[in-house]
């Protein structure tokens, strides 16, 4: 796998793990929302119009006590009938607002009936809807019992009206203790659901909190296997390096991943492996320009001999050369000799036989003489048979020695700069052997002359 592909999926893993938390917080606070909704959109609207309808039903009593302060002067009194019939009015516009409020407390409970996700929540708000309606009953037999009392007082009968106040007194304590039972039964809905959001609230928190640590751990964690993995295989392909660079080319490249660190360990692999060929390529050259710095060293103690046998033939030429010299020297004289006593035998023929017999023996010392000059050419002859033998031996090792230099020259190319060394001492020897050779023809032609 490659680099870039373990941090493109640490970078997917990270944002998952993100995307995840952002999930389970919005689901935690959507519930929370729904549940702050419910009692900010439902419950509080439902408790303000039912204290709408407590506080309206509350005036009505005070408006009708108003009505029937002056209840025995009613005939008499003109503020009587004025305070009368104000109160009257607002007794009525009150029992308006109340049946507003009960419109839209009775809508609100039949949307939570309707919204109902279960048949216990659907039993709950049908007992709150017949409990709000019992209470329209009772409601409306009060107002009925108050226009009745309002009637008799109107129409001058005041012990009556007096009598059916009375009976609207307990009435209307009925009324008071039916309207607190609904605020009551609101006002611990609110609560309750107002418990719930806090422990929605608590429970979001709690969620979140673990999920985040969670994330952050399992986030660490994956990134954390990912770096170390890089970082391990960054150290091993660094310890390689540094034991190829300290010479060690022994060194097993073990290769356990495909990324671009593995591709380099690869890489590192071959390397060594070439370099250990390489080395054994010089090796061999080393040893096989050995060879041939031996073979040449041999050849050139050869030569070394074969010159030192021809610097003695040379000599021992020379000497014979030498012995020629004298003896053609003594042959001169005796033929200068022979030419005078040639001429003295021409002019005096006629000395006697002491004069033929000196004649006699010095031809037979010019015998001599070219006997031994004869035989000195012989060795001369074969001396100079051997020096050419000698020479062509030379000519041959030379030719050997100039082969081997250049058989080292091409080994100390193939080692490069490690063979740099043996290409200078082949070409100094291929030198000297040209310069051998040289000098061997120069001796060869000496002794065909």
């Amino acid at each position: 796998m490659k680099i870039a592909t373990k941090l493109l999926g640490l970078l997917i893993f990270s944002s998952f793990t993100i995307l995840l938390g952002g999930g389970i917080t919005w689901i935690e606070l959507s519930k929370l929302a729904a549940e702050i909704g419910k009692i900010a959109e439902e419950y509080l609207p439902l408790i303000q119009h039912m204290t709408e309808m407590q506080e309206s039903q509350l005036a009505q009593g005070v408006n009708f006590q108003r009505a029937f302060r002056f209840n025995y002067r009613y005939a008499e009194s003109a503020t009587a009938r004025n305070t009368f019939s104000e109160a009257r009015a607002e007794f009525n516009r009150r029992d308006g607002l109340v049946e507003e409020a009960f419109r839209k407390v009775d809508n609100i409970l039949q949307r939570q009936i309707q919204k109902a996700l279960s048949n216990q929540q659907k039993e709950y708000w049908s007992d709150f809807k017949s409990e709000l309606e019992l209470y329209k009953i009772m409601h409306d037999r009060y107002g009925n019992k108050s226009e009745e009392a309002f009637s008799l007082l109107v129409n001058n009968k005041p012990e009556q009206a007096e009598f059916a106040a009375e009976r609207m007194e307990k009435s209307a304590e009925e009324l008071k203790a039916e309207m607190r039972s609904l605020l009551q039964r609101a006002v611990t809905l609110s609560q309750n659901s107002a418990n719930l959001a806090k422990e929605d609230q608590k429970r979001t928190i709690n969620i979140v909190l673990i999920a985040f640590i969670l994330i952050i751990g399992a986030t660490l964690g994956f990134g954390i296997f990912v770096t170390r993995d890089i970082v391990n295989s960054l150290n091993k392909a660094v310890d390689i390096a540094e034991e190829v660079s300290a010479g060690n080319l022994s060194t097993k490249v073990e290769i356990t991943s495909t990324d671009e660190i593995g591709q380099l360990l690869e890489s590192l692999k071959k390397m060594t492996e070439n370099l250990n060929s390489l080395i054994y390529k010089v090796q061999q050259s080393g040893i096989q320009m050995t060879s041939s710095t031996t073979q040449i060293a041999a050849s050139g103690k050869q030569l070394e001999a074969t010159m030192t046998e021809q610097l003695a033939s040379t000599n021992e030429v020379t000497s014979t050369a030498q012995e020629i010299a004298n003896t053609s020297g003594e042959l001169v004289k005796t033929m200068e000799q022979l030419a005078q006593l040639s001429q003295i035998t021409a002019d005096s023929a006629s000395h006697g036989q002491q004069d033929l017999m000196r004649m006699e023996s010095t031809m037979r010392h010019l015998a001599n003489a070219t006997s031994s000059i004869s035989a000195k050419l012989g060795v001369m002859n074969e001396k100079a048979n051997n020096i050419s033998s000698v020479v062509t031996t030379i000519t041959k090792v030379a030719d050997q020695t100039n082969l081997l230099s250049l058989n080292a020259a091409i080994e100390a190319e193939k080692a490069g700069e490690y063979g740099a060394g043996f290409a200078v001492v082949a070409r100094e020897i291929r030198r000297l052997a040209d310069q051998t050779a040289v000098a061997t023809l120069e001796i060869e032609t000496m002794v065909k002359e």
